[in-house]
């Protein structure tokens, strides 16, 4: 498998277990208590890929390129933050006006 197979089925379970597995049940009191699972991971997966999309949209408009593999990773861990730091290697063949 690809890394981004694996990265992309890592994210579905991710989401998938987050939305159904209850988070510190105990199975052993009367009446059970259940408390939700946190819905933390997956919005950080979300906003993270989220952040990538917006990122690559911006550099090729901007760029005329694609986001390196160190830009998208910079974008996914610290989103806002990969926009910010974009390498400014212009690809666009305008000419200056």
């Amino acid at each position: 498998m690809s890394k981004r197979m694996i990265i992309g089925v890592a994210a579905a379970a991710a989401m998938t277990v987050a939305a159904i597995a209850p988070a510190n049940a105990n199975y052993y009191c009367h009446p059970p208590v259940t408390h939700g699972a946190s819905p933390w991971p997956a919005f950080f997966i979300i906003g993270g890929a989220a952040s990538v999309i917006l990122n690559a949209a911006i550099v090729w408009n901007s760029q005329c390129r694609e986001l390196s593999s160190q830009e998208a990773a910079t974008s996914f861990f610290l989103p806002g933050v990969g926009i910010a730091f974009d390498v400014h290697a212009n690809k666009c063949k305008k000419p200056k006006a």
